[in-house]
């Protein structure tokens, strides 16, 4: 009797091998989990930046918030057509604009937005003369030393005419350096998509923050390490010396090293992560260390000098 009653409550067995069973399937999911998230943040080799948009150009237009009545019609007196006079030096005018009242009726009730409200993006990406096509995260850093002081003014048009050809599904970031820190345009940390909207803002916080003022020497690894944290496909790198002088200065050797382990060869394919173009601007460097960077990071022919008083390739 004994015995057998030992033996209804010896439990001690089957516990002990689902305990062991629940520890091995605890194992191996923790093993499966640690190998998924190793496999996971290892990410996507570097892709050569050469494929094109193809898609139809983005309509920036707004959302009517309501069923517009039919526009009342108005009999005006018939007025004598004018030829628009021709100014020396300047375009055609074009065709007066419709106010804002008639340009929401005309998508109302027709569907379609009028050719002069709408935004027509370009798929390229063109500055001072260079383009990289169909980037789709691109991020300007620009010298704003002392050297740039009668000269920043040309550079801001032609950062925003790049700006304005670039399709709202492209992201953008602008960094400036100055002696040793990053002058981020807001918001600091991020890309922002290329809509008019955006690029306005960038360009009117350059123009009244007062942070944008040329002033001092410059040394661009703060700057190029902030615009490497933005993940970029590519970096328009624009400077008139790029090593700095003084205080700031930098050797060639330190920088090109520098760069070098912000943006190492990716062993998967053999490629670099950023594309870095660089603009050499008003004056030759003696050392050639703008080409040397666009030799090792930039893509076809990512070099170009801008000398004074020439803007473009």
């Amino acid at each position: 009797m004994e015995s057998n009653q030992r033996k209804k409550h010896d439990i001690s067995g089957p516990v002990a091998w689902t305990l062991s069973i629940g520890v091995h399937i605890g194992v191996a999911l923790i093993a499966f989990f640690i190998t998924w998230s190793v496999i996971r943040d290892e990410g996507e080799p570097p892709q050569v930046v050469t494929s094109t948009w193809h898609e139809q150009p983005v309509l920036e237009e707004a959302i009517l918030p309501m069923v517009l009545p039919p526009k009342p019609v108005i009999e005006e007196p018939a007025e004598v057509e004018q030829e628009p006079v021709e100014v020396a030096g300047k375009e055609k005018p074009l065709e007066s604009v419709q106010d804002g009242l008639a340009v929401l009726h005309t998508i109302a009730t027709t569907g379609e937005v009028p050719e002069r409200a709408v935004r027509k993006p370009e798929a390229e990406v063109k500055f001072m003369g260079l383009d990289a096509v169909a980037a789709k995260r691109i991020v300007y850093v620009v010298d704003a030393s002392g050297s740039m002081l009668l000269h920043l003014t040309t550079v801001l048009g032609e950062l925003e005419r790049s700006l304005r050809t670039l399709h709202p599904k492209q992201e953008f970031g602008i960094l400036f350096f100055q002696q040793k820190k990053a002058i981020a345009v807001p918001p600091k940390g991020e890309l922002v998509s290329a809509t008019a909207k955006n690029i306005n803002k960038a360009m009117h916080w350059i123009d009244t923050s007062g942070k944008v003022i040329p002033a001092g020497g410059s040394n661009p690894i703060i700057a190029l390490k902030s615009a490497m944290r933005l993940h970029p496909d590519v970096i328009y790198l624009l400077s008139e010396n790029i090593t700095g002088a003084g205080r700031y200065e930098v050797p060639a050797d330190e920088l090109l090293e520098a760069i070098n382990k912000l943006n190492p060869v990716d062993k998967r394919n053999g490629l670099r992560k950023v594309q870095i173009n660089c603009i050499q601007y008003l004056s030759q460097d003696v050392a050639g260390t703008m080409r040397k960077i666009a030799e090792i990071h930039g893509g076809d022919d990512g070099y170009t000098f801008i000398e004074r008083g020439r803007v473009g390739k």
